[in-house]
């Protein structure tokens, strides 16, 4: 045989056509017997489950009625007790769980001796000399101060306790590529970088403010020398920028303690413009025509 022909395994036919027609037919009838079988097994609901003992838990009713009686029995009892309680005239003392103690004499005399040693010791705490003298390191500190304040050539400005974070870090001195002392308005945000890449502004403050009519979202950032300030309006979506050159800002560093919340009071906003107020004339000791108040310019997002 060839290759063909043992791989071709059908059942012979005369009739291919008619083989197929009858096979056809064949499998139509056994789709229809399919179809049209039904379940040996009765899967239908019961007919008992409308009973009333399939409805009803008479046993649990049971229970809970028993349940509820003795609940109801010790209320009776309790409000008994309360009742003769009530009705009695007086107080009743309680017995004498047993005899007297025959070391209490010996119990007493120990706790006297116990507080008198505990007093002894508390007046000799007292009454003990310090060894640190306070007194002196104050005065020590002043004259300390003093010569440092005359040695200086710039006004010193010391760290202060203070709830804001930030202060004036000093940065060492540059060439040609170091920052200038202020930034031409709406040069950039609060956070910038010198031609260096070395210098990088540091945030001190970023809270919201009510500034006049609005309330804007204020952030101030320094890199030792300049106050880079800007303030952001969401409804009107514009940022107003003031930058404070170094003079200026130590001068509110040092009237305000270092606290730029108090710093951030004392701005205004002034034809879409962003000053300082100060009563006390110009920042710098020049004249000036903004009456002692510095202006920044504004910027729309």
């Amino acid at each position: 045989r060839s290759a063909a022909a043992a791989m071709y395994r059908a059942i012979p036919v005369a009739n291919r056509a008619c083989a197929d027609r009858v096979q056809s037919r064949n499998q139509q009838l056994h789709r229809e017997r399919i179809k049209k079988m039904r379940p040996q097994v009765d899967t239908a609901e019961p007919k008992v489950i409308h009973m009333d003992h399939r409805r009803n838990n008479l046993k649990r009713e049971q229970m809970l009625e028993e349940r509820y009686y003795e609940i109801d029995r010790e209320n009776r009892i309790l409000l008994q007790k309360m009742s003769d309680m009530m009705k009695q005239s007086g107080h009743t003392p309680r017995a004498k769980s047993g005899p007297p103690s025959l070391n209490r004499d010996a119990r007493k005399t120990q706790l006297m001796q116990i507080t008198k040693e505990n007093q002894s010791i508390l007046k000799r705490i007292q009454q003990a000399q310090p060894v640190y003298n306070h007194v002196a390191w104050e005065d020590s500190y002043r004259r300390s101060y003093a010569y440092l304040k005359n040695s200086s050539e710039y006004p010193v400005v010391l760290k202060r306790k203070s709830s804001q974070a930030g202060s004036l870090t000093p940065l060492p001195h540059s060439g040609a590529g170091s920052r200038a002392e202020s930034r031409a308005p709406g040069e950039g945000g609060a956070l910038t970088h010198s031609a260096s890449g070395v210098v990088e502004d540091r945030y001190v403050f970023k809270e919201g403010k009510r500034i006049g009519q609005r309330y804007y979202l204020v952030e101030m950032a320094t890199d030792g020398r300049t106050l880079a300030v800007s303030a952001f309006d969401g409804d009107q979506q514009r940022t107003l920028e003031l930058v404070i050159n170094e003079r200026n800002h130590r001068r509110l560093y040092r009237e305000h303690n270092g606290d730029y919340s108090l710093i951030a009071d004392k701005l205004r906003v002034e034809s879409d413009q962003l000053t300082v107020d100060l009563s006390g004339g110009p920042l710098d000791g020049r004249p000036d025509s903004g009456g002692g108040r510095q202006s920044g310019m504004a910027a729309t997002m």
